[in-house]
């Protein structure tokens, strides 16, 4: 790598940490400013709130405008070096545009295998401390009843319910189903569930059993109640629309899956994180392909028409992304095609200002 490589590389990267640090404490006050009635109320200590949100605060808010993140540092440091007409003589030196593209694209690679890495698996861990928290002490939801109820509680083992009361702990037409290499093997079938608090376990009304046997035959067995422990209590029930932030990639592939087996709806917004995870990261050779191409051009008003353009096309970014995901999850376009329609509408606006760009 060359020293115009290196320089352009750490520029990109230390401008895009710079910000991250600059903003991300911005946030933080703001949050706190939103949030501060509601934890200075609850039971959390001072030492909570640092560890068990913020903590997992930022690596969230991080991940979430990276791509944002990653076009400022770039509108940023390049609109430096065609002010101080640093972009003019690396092309006099006879370097061609787009070979002094080639130190952003690393710079880009960086971010974007990163980000990637952190929102099919990091994000995800982060998000179910910071949810968690955000339920026990700011927030305090009571959960009322809840209709079609179906969670993963093991590896390939789900369960589904018609509906439950948190109240009362009990839930009507439950279910249990495990599979093996995408084999049922074993389904138990309920009119009512109720929780023992006294005994610490669940009874069963009207329930049966089916059990595949080695020799490939079913064991059917009915009874008309009983109790029996299971690996879940009802604390273990969580209901709120944001599970789809605290899954890995593998747990949301495994969730659409068993969706999708047993003909339940909703899948679709799973779908949608699923390939947003993958769409940000990518977002990021976009926008920097679009920063350098806007920031390299030397203008009246200098960095800031730069800024003010790049922020506009990250709010038109945004925009059509909200809409294209609105049409996945309401319509029939294929979830695919909602996350990464805003990177091909940009792809093709990157190219134009790259061909537009001072060479």
């Amino acid at each position: 790598m060359k020293i115009l490589d290196r320089y352009i590389v750490l520029k990109y990267l230390g401008t895009f940490f710079f910000i991250i640090g600059l903003l991300i404490g911005i946030t933080i006050v703001i949050d706190i400013s939103e949030k501060v009635d509601n934890l200075v109320e609850s039971d959390a200590t001072l030492w909570m709130i640092i560890t068990q949100y913020y903590f997992s605060f930022i690596p969230y808010i991080t991940a979430l405008l990276a791509p944002f993140f990653a076009l400022v540092a770039v509108i940023f440091f390049t609109s430096q070096l065609a002010s101080r007409s640093e972009i003019i003589a690396i092309l006099n030196s006879g370097t061609s545009f787009y070979r002094m593209l080639f130190p952003y694209f690393i710079g880009a690679t960086i971010l974007a295998v990163g980000l990637w890495y952190c929102n099919n698996e990091l994000v995800p861990i982060a998000n179910k401390k910071r949810l968690a928290f955000e339920r026990t002490y700011i927030y305090k939801r009571n959960f009322s009843l809840h209709f079609n109820f179906h969670r993963s509680i093991a590896p390939g083992t789900f369960i589904y319910m018609e509906n439950y009361d948190p109240d009362a702990a009990s839930g009507y037409k439950f279910s249990i189903d495990k599979f093996v290499h995408d084999s049922l093997v074993y389904k138990l079938r309920c009119d009512k569930i109720e929780w023992q608090k006294d005994k610490q376990k669940w009874r069963l009304y009207n329930f049966y059993t089916r059990t595949k046997n080695a020799d490939g035959t079913d064991k059917i067995t009915k009874v008309s109640e009983a109790d029996s422990t299971f690996s879940f209590t009802p604390s273990d029930f969580k209901f709120f629309d944001n599970l789809k932030e605290e899954m890995t990639t593998s747990q949301l592939v495994e969730y659409i899956k068993y969706l999708r087996q047993q003909g339940l709806t909703g899948d679709e917004f799973f779908e949608v994180e699923r390939y947003r995870r993958t769409s940000s990261a990518f977002s990021i050779y976009i926008l920097t392909l679009i920063g350098v191409s806007v920031a390299s051009r030397k203008m009246r008003g200098g960095m800031g028409w730069h800024l003010v353009l790049g922020i506009g096309l990250s709010a038109l970014y945004e925009v059509i992304m909200k809409f294209s995901i609105t049409f996945s999850t309401n319509s029939t376009l294929p979830a695919i095609l909602g996350v990464w329609i805003p990177n091909f509408i940009f792809a093709g606006i990157a190219i134009y200002l790259l061909r537009k760009a001072p060479k």
